[in-house]
């Protein structure tokens, strides 16, 4: 591409811009609120990282109080274990240990120090890991004969003189923290000396915080937490020979111990630092207050000379609330200023266009005046040429409803045309009767049997009754009328125009289907053509079934309130793709060469849209069926036409 097409271009383009001026705006629109969302976003990003980071550097504070009090606690019974080694009762009882008075008198010194520090249990046990003493030998849940070989403090205290364990009591169920001791007597271990101490007060002291505080051991295990439901629960999935060192040890024999909790990390933040979340309705949620999933900024660290780890869960719904806020004011912010740049810019332009407009604006008043002259005289010669055209077009339009209204006429015509023979047939019947009654009616009379004469007279006036009622019929389906919109009943249109066919029924032995509603079912329509489409419908049925071994004509009426349908079903070859294409196409026709002109279904279909129904062909399981859909009439005009 040459410099000069790309000078071409870009001169084009210029000059679409300028005589798009909407354009334009709409770029600076675009300018505008990307400039603002971006700014926004921005100071969303910095806002939250900087709230969670005051956040984190809190928790942090918080945790070396929280881990100072665990500590604390722990360190502070740590005396305990090393003032039995120095008891001498205590060193005979291990030495003599099946001593009556020796137990007794170690069991009540137990209990005495147990009272004063006011742990939870102090006992003393063999090399075996049987309890020999206890301070709560004369309680229910006595130690005194127990055997803790299993547990991990009294092996590491064999094994390393000193052992430590966080677990739940097998005897008392009660969790707690243990210190076990060796204990010698002439440089040889001969026991081991227990203390149990119970850190449920800092449990409650963490409770009265507004943030989740917890410790868990090595495995992920949660022992020490602000919030009941996490107790015993796992931070993360436990590897299998973990679960069966907890399970040889007991240390969480309880319901519900070592179940997931569920919390995932959405983002880490550093070494200690995260943000996690809950699954969406969490059982295990520690705050009901925020109905969506909330997420949390988790602070931990390890607590010191054990191989626990002390965290501190912090909903940061609060600091993304301040974010937003922030965000919300630099967006308003930028929006102001922007749209004051954008007034002063706009008010310049308008001043400008002003003046420009002004100098314009006589020149074109002249030009225009120039044109309204032109203009009305034109208008005048078009307001002519319109009134002319429009009377043709009415002429037209007469001449077309004309020409339907002998269509119409000329489909009446054709179906009686179609139905003379059957009807012929029907007269002839009668006529001869009644020539054989009269004529055995004069010898009765002849004869002076009299109430032969009468039987034979009444039996003449039935078929005369008879032969009125088939000439009526063709004569009112013959009469051409103007189309009368009305409440029409469904049943009675269609038993007159089953009438009308009914001798080509029995001629073709064509068994008759009438499925109908209980109610009547009334519809706007004109009666007369309404019976005239439903006549050819019917006639259309017997010629697709003229060749078929089984004829049933079905003939069934449904309605939904609004909308009534009469569907007209037969038992022909049904219709092919190309037929139902061309349907109602004048013209048209499936039947053989002279048996018909095609106009009746393109006549109906005209007829039934004057009435505002529709008329469609399709195939059913065993042929054809046509369905009239028209508007059922209202309760009251239906009842005024009864």
């Amino acid at each position: 591409m040459t410099p000069s097409t790309q000078a071409s271009r870009a001169g084009r383009l210029a000059a679409r811009l300028s005589a798009r001026p909407w354009v334009i705006q709409g770029i600076k629109v675009v300018l505008l609120l990307s400039l603002i969302t971006t700014g926004a976003w921005r100071v969303y990003l910095y806002a939250e990282r900087t709230e969670i980071g005051d956040m984190r550097d809190s928790a942090k504070h918080r945790l070396d109080i929280y881990e100072s009090a665990v500590t604390g606690a722990i360190a502070r019974y740590d005396y305990l274990t090393g003032l039995l080694n120095l008891n001498p009762d205590v060193i005979a009882l291990l030495q003599h240990p099946n001593d009556p008075v020796l137990i007794d008198k170690v069991n009540r010194y137990l209990a005495a120090v147990n009272a004063d520090a006011r742990t939870n249990t102090l006992y003393v046990m063999d090399l075996q890991g049987t309890t020999l003493a206890a301070s709560n030998w004369n309680t229910p849940i006595s130690f005194v004969g127990a055997n803790f070989s299993f547990r991990p403090y009294f092996i590491d205290a064999m094994k390393n003189g000193r052992g430590t364990f966080y677990g739940l009591g097998t005897t008392s169920k009660q969790a707690g923290y243990f210190y076990a001791e060796r204990i010698y007597a002439g440089g040889k271990p001969i026991g081991v000396a227990t203390a149990k101490i119970d850190l449920d007060k800092v449990e409650q002291v963490w409770k009265q915080s507004t943030e989740t505080v917890m410790v868990a051991d090595a495995n992920g295990v949660v022992f020490l937490t602000s919030f009941p439901g996490w107790k015993f629960k796992a931070l993360h999935p436990l590897a299998p020979q973990a679960r069966e060192e907890i399970a040889a040890t007991r240390q969480y024999n309880a319901p519900g111990a070592l179940e997931l909790i569920g919390l995932r990390q959405i983002d880490r933040l550093s070494e200690n630092a995260s943000i996690v979340a809950l699954p969406a309705h969490s059982r295990f949620a520690a705050s009901a207050s925020n109905p969506f999933r909330p997420e949390y900024l988790l602070v931990s660290r390890p607590v010191s000379g054990t191989d626990w780890h002390i965290m501190i869960l912090s909903n940061i719904t609060a600091a993304r609330v301040a974010a937003r806020n922030a965000a919300f004011d630099t967006a308003l912010g930028l929006a102001f200023v922007s749209i004051a740049v954008l007034y002063v810019l706009q008010r310049r332009r308008i001043i400008s266009q002003r003046l420009a407009m002004e100098e314009t604006l006589q020149r074109l008043n002249d030009e225009l005046e120039r044109k309204v002259a032109r203009r009305t005289e034109a208008l005048s010669r078009l307001n002519n040429s319109l009134r002319s055209e429009i009377t043709r077009h009415k002429q037209t339009e007469e001449t077309l409803k004309a020409t339907l209204e002998e269509l119409v006429q000329a489909g009446k015509m054709a179906a009686l045309g179609q139905m003379s023979a059957g009807v012929t047939h029907e007269l002839n019947q009668p006529l001869a009767a009644l020539r054989t009654l009269s004529d055995n009616a004069l010898m009765f009379l002849e004869r002076g049997r009299t109430g032969e004469t009468q039987d034979n007279l009444r039996m003449i006036s039935e078929l005369i009754e008879r032969m009125g009622k088939i000439t009526a019929q063709l004569k009112r389906f013959a009469r051409k009328s103007p189309p009368d919109m009305r409440a029409v009943s469904v049943d009675t249109a269609i038993s007159n125009a089953l009438f009308l066919i009914e001798p080509r029924l029995r001629k073709e032995s064509v068994t008759l289907d009438y499925d109908r509603p209980s109610a009547p079912i009334h519809v706007l329509a004109d009666a007369n053509r309404l019976e005239q489409v439903l006549v050819n419908l019917f006639a259309n049925a017997l010629d697709a079934m003229a060749h078929s071994e089984h004829r049933q004509l079905s003939v069934i009426v449904r309605t939904d309130g609004e909308r009534s349908t009469i569907t007209v079903r037969d038992t022909g070859d049904g219709l092919s793709e190309a037929a139902q294409a061309h349907l109602f196409e004048p013209f048209f026709t499936t039947k053989a060469q002279g048996a018909g002109l095609g106009l009746g279904l393109a006549i109906s279909a005209g007829i039934l849209r004057e009435f505002g129904g529709t008329l469609r062909g399709a195939n059913w399981d065993g042929g054809a069926e046509f369905i009239v859909t028209l508007r059922t009439a209202a309760q009251n005009d239906a009842l005024e036409t009864e």
